[in-house]
């Protein structure tokens, strides 16, 4: 930091400080009153600003640095499901061969006939 900002930035601070000092003897108790409430809140909500800021500008940075990156191409998932051969040494009943389809009769229902009705047919 250099001298001249040194210099310059302590004159700042004694400026603020005279002013304060000027205003707050001018003041009235109930004025007095609202200025430090809204200084004692500008104080509690300065470091969540900040740590919201920092968080920001963190974001920004990633989001540039991936920006900057080629994008890498999305393919979805491949699954193959593949039904089971048989294999020479395995025999049409070997436990592990799938069930032949068993075709069991078909029985319908038709909603709203009496099945007395149609058993005497």
């Amino acid at each position: 930091m250099s001298r001249a900002a040194a210099i310059i930035g302590l004159g700042v601070v004694a400026f603020a400080v005279t002013l304060a000092v000027y205003v707050g003897s001018h003041l009235s108790n109930e004025a007095m009153s609202v200025l430090t409430g809204a200084a004692c809140g500008v104080g509690a909500v300065l470091p969540a600003a900040i740590i919201a800021g920092l968080a920001l500008a963190r974001r920004r940075e990633r989001e540039d640095v991936t920006r900057m990156s080629p994008p890498q191409p999305m393919y979805p998932p491949v699954i193959v499901v593949a039904p089971p051969t048989m294999n020479a040494q395995q025999s049409p009943n070997s436990p592990y061969a799938p069930a032949p389809p068993m075709a069991l009769p078909r029985q319908f229902t038709v909603i709203g006939e009496d099945p007395l009705d149609s058993g005497s047919q």
